[in-house]
C-alpha cells in the first residue's frame, strides 16, 4: 500500500468550504428519488457535522477492528465508516499512520469505552475517513452523532464507487441475491435493488425487494425512520418501484433484512448498479 494515500491533497485548502456545503439534511441524500417522486424537502433542516477538532493525540497502534490506540491510552473509533469486507486492506492503510499526530472531533464514548470521531492528520484539512473512502477501503456508515456528515462522506466515497475500486468491486450486493446477503449476516454491507412493494404493520414498515418476505430481502422501517422520511416530504409508500441502496447490518428475519434506524441508510445515489447486472463481483462471499 503506497504511503501516498496520506499525502496532502492539492484541493485540501477547499475542504472546509466543501464540508460546509455537504452538511445537508438526510432527505438530500435520497438524491433523485425525491425529484422522481415530485417531493420537495423545503422544510428539512440541515443536520450538524462535528467540526471542532479540539482533541489531540498520537497514534500508537492500530487495533484488530481498525481502531486507533493513542499514546495517552485512549481508543479512537473512526466514525462514519465500515470496512464492509475490506478489513485487512483498511488495517494495512491505517498502519501507515502509526506515530503520526492527529486532531480529533470526537463524540461521547461508546459502550466499549471508545471515542467515536472524525480524524485529521496533523497539518491536514482532509479527514482520515475521506482518504480511506476515496480509495475504496471503506464505505460510509450512518451513525448517531455523525448523521450530518453523511453527505460529505458519500461525496468522498463517490470516486471509488464509480471506478468500482476496492470494496466497490463487490458492492453493492444485488437485493435478489439472498445467499450473498445472508453471507454478510451480522455485518455491515450495502444492498441495492428495486423495491417491489412497501408494507406496513402497527409497529414497522417494510421495503420488500421480493415477492415472498419470509425469504426475500427486506428493509425494516421503525416509526422514527418513517417520521424522518415524511419530514423530507416523502411517503415511504412512494419508494415502491424505485431503485435504492440500503446500508446497514444484515439480520435474519425469515429472509435477510436490514433495520433502517436512520433515513440516511436509504441511499438514492446508487441508482440501480445491481439491478439486472448481477455478477460474481457482487456476491460479497468471502
Amino acid at each position: 500500500m503506497s504511503g501516498r494515500i496520506w499525502a496532502p491533497s492539492s484541493s485540501s485548502a477547499a475542504a472546509p468550504a466543501r464540508a460546509a456545503r455537504h452538511r445537508l439534511a438526510a432527505c438530500l441524500l435520497l438524491g433523485g428519488l425525491l425529484a422522481a417522486l415530485a417531493f420537495a424537502p423545503a422544510h428539512a433542516e440541515p443536520a450538524a457535522c462535528p467540526d471542532g477538532y479540539a482533541g489531540k493525540g498520537r497514534v500508537a497502534a492500530i487495533g484488530p477492528a481498525g481502531d486507533l490506540a493513542l499514546a495517552d491510552g485512549a481508543v479512537l473509533r473512526l466514525a462514519g465508516l465500515s470496512a464492509a469486507g475490506a478489513e485487512t486492506e483498511l488495517r494495512a492503510a491505517l498502519d501507515e499512520i502509526v506515530g503520526r499526530d492527529v486532531a480529533i472531533a470526537a463524540g461521547p464514548k461508546d459502550r466499549y469505552g471508545r471515542l467515536p470521531g472524525l480524524v485529521r492528520l496533523d497539518g491536514s484539512t482532509e479527514t482520515v475517513q475521506a482518504a480511506l473512502l476515496a480509495r475504496g477501503l471503506a464505505v460510509a456508515r450512518p451513525e448517531h452523532g455523525f448523521l450530518g456528515c453523511m453527505a460529505a462522506l458519500l461525496a468522498a466515497e463517490r470516486p471509488a464507487r464509480e471506478a468500482r475500486r476496492g470494496v466497490w468491486a463487490r458492492l453493492p450486493l444485488d437485493a435478489r441475491n439472498v445467499a450473498a446477503i445472508r453471507a454478510r449476516e451480522g455485518r455491515f454491507t450495502i444492498v441495492a435493488g428495486r423495491v417491489l412493494s412497501v408494507g406496513n404493520t402497527r409497529t414497522l414498515g417494510y421495503l420488500n425487494f421480493g415477492p415472498v418476505w419470509r425469504q426475500d430481502m427486506t428493509g425494516r422501517l421503525p416509526p422514527s425512520t418513517r417520521v424522518a422520511l415524511e419530514a423530507c416530504g416523502m411517503d415511504p409508500a412512494g419508494l415502491a418501484g424505485k431503485r435504492v441502496a440500503l446500508r446497514g447490518t444484515v439480520t435474519e428475519s425469515g429472509g435477510p433484512a436490514i433495520e433502517l434506524r436512520f433515513a440516511e441508510q436509504i441511499d438514492g445515489q446508487i441508482d440501480g448498479q445491481a439491478d439486472g447486472n448481477e455478477d460474481k463481483r457482487r456476491t460479497g462471499v468471502e
